[in-house]
């Protein structure tokens, strides 16, 4: 009888976590939403594809909507992933011009991609990172020069190439007055930094499935930042590109015929939202990493595909604590369950697996803890392990309690423990 009810309220707690999980922890009003979607476009050089460019300046222009392009100042030559000694080609007077003229329409915003965009080292995808101090300021200072010259407009927003960079970068940003850093959710940032930060959440073709996801928060400034090249386009890249110029084109008049969608430049995004801090990044930061312990299925896209102003932070730790609690309650009752049948049979069997289930635990914890980078497959192989440990210890003293074993089992027992 006492068995029974001990099953009946493992099972009662499961169903309600079960439903807590399920349900989720965000409000689904709606009242007030403003998802602003923010568009980046990357790798304006010398070298890159003049014709596209206009075509995209040009589709933003009809829709009366603002663009950030990332210029790259000084391009390598050759292959930008060899690292290798190269030379360098700056921007030409005459995509100067196309960048002038544009600004002077409110088309876009101009920000500074890098110095080179040239690899600086085989091992990691970086311009930036590892690099010391004084040179990562020289780069930037440089490059920032060229292009306020050539634009005659102050240049105030960062973009990282392969958004990489380290607190070096951050450091020598704010020493040369630039004041915004678009880069991605895995970068460093400080609560006492004076920068704002607003990094990508996705591509083209991921857009619209990001604007519907976000229609579900009620946060009063969601932001989508889509981060695209020229070689998303079919056009300059028949094999890897994904969207054409006219799917673009569809898109952007999608945007504006929905009333709850508002489309900005990062420097115009920056105006109009002033907690774009280094605070709100850190929050949004780990809200990502929160959600990457979680399968697909229970992420909330939308906390992957949307940077959000307002402090969601404790609603998602909260349903990971839920899901790997449900995974840990299953793996005790399975394992205790389990122990009750096998137990009673040889006390060699409860020492192997005794013993066995703690090794086990303690080596998969050490595996998935050396390095601080958890993942999910690593998170819930460790609550299995944990759970399956805790339930053989419950077993045995359920058994013990019981007197399912013998006098001398017990005594055996009792020496392991």
């Amino acid at each position: 009888m006492k068995s029974n009810i001990f099953y009946h309220k493992i099972l009662l707690i499961l169903i309600f976590v079960c439903v807590v999980l399920f349900k989720g922890c965000d409000s689904k009003s709606v009242e007030e939403r403003r998802i602003n979607v923010v568009f980046r476009f990357d790798d304006f050089c010398a070298f890159s594809s003049t014709d596209i460019e206009l075509r995209i300046i040009d589709a933003f222009r009809k829709n009366k909507a603002s663009i950030t392009f990332g210029v790259i100042p000084y391009i390598c030559t050759g292959d930008v992933n060899d690292p290798s000694p190269r030379d360098v080609v700056p921007l030409t007077s005459m995509k100067g011009d196309i960048l002038k003229n544009a600004i002077r329409d409110s088309i876009i915003d101009v920000a500074l991609h890098g110095y080179s965009h040239q690899r600086i080292q085989v091992e990691d995808t970086t311009e930036f990172s590892g690099l010391a101090y004084q040179q990562q300021k020289e780069r930037i200072a440089k490059g920032k020069k060229l292009l306020e010259d050539m634009i005659d407009a102050p240049v105030t927003i960062f973009v990282p190439p392969w958004n990489s960079y380290d607190s070096n970068t951050l450091r020598a940003l704010e020493a040369l007055g630039l004041s915004t850093l678009s880069a991605g959710l895995k970068g460093e940032a400080k609560l006492t930094s004076g920068l704002n930060f607003l990094p990508t959440t996705c591509g083209l073709t991921q857009l619209r499935k990001a604007v519907e996801i976000s229609r579900n928060f009620s946060d009063p400034n969601l932001f989508i930042v889509v981060l695209f090249h020229e070689y998303d386009f079919k056009e300059v890249n028949e094999k890897h590109g994904n969207v054409t110029y006219q799917e673009l084109c569809n898109l952007l008049e999608w945007l504006i015929s929905q009333e709850d969608v508002r489309l900005l430049s990062i420097g115009q995004a920056i105006k109009v939202v002033n907690k774009l801090n280094a605070g709100c990044y850190l929050l949004n930061k780990h809200i990502y990493s929160l959600n990457h312990l979680l399968p697909i299925f229970l992420q909330k896209k939308a906390n992957i595909m949307v940077y959000r102003e307002t402090d969601v932070l404790l609603p998602v730790f909260f349903k990971v604590v839920v899901f790997y609690f449900l995974i840990m309650m299953i793996s005790i009752a399975v394992s205790f369950m389990m122990g009750r049948l096998v137990f009673p049979k040889s006390v060699f069997i409860m020492r192997v697996i005794t013993y066995g289930s703690m090794i086990l635990a303690a080596i998969i914890l050490l595996i998935t803890f050396h390095n601080m980078e958890v993942y999910l497959k690593g998170m819930v192989f460790s609550t299995v392990a944990v759970g399956i440990s805790i339930g053989v210890f419950i077993s045995f003293q359920y058994l013990r309690k019981q007197k399912f074993l013998d006098n001398n089992s017990v005594k055996e027992i009792n020496k392991i423990r």
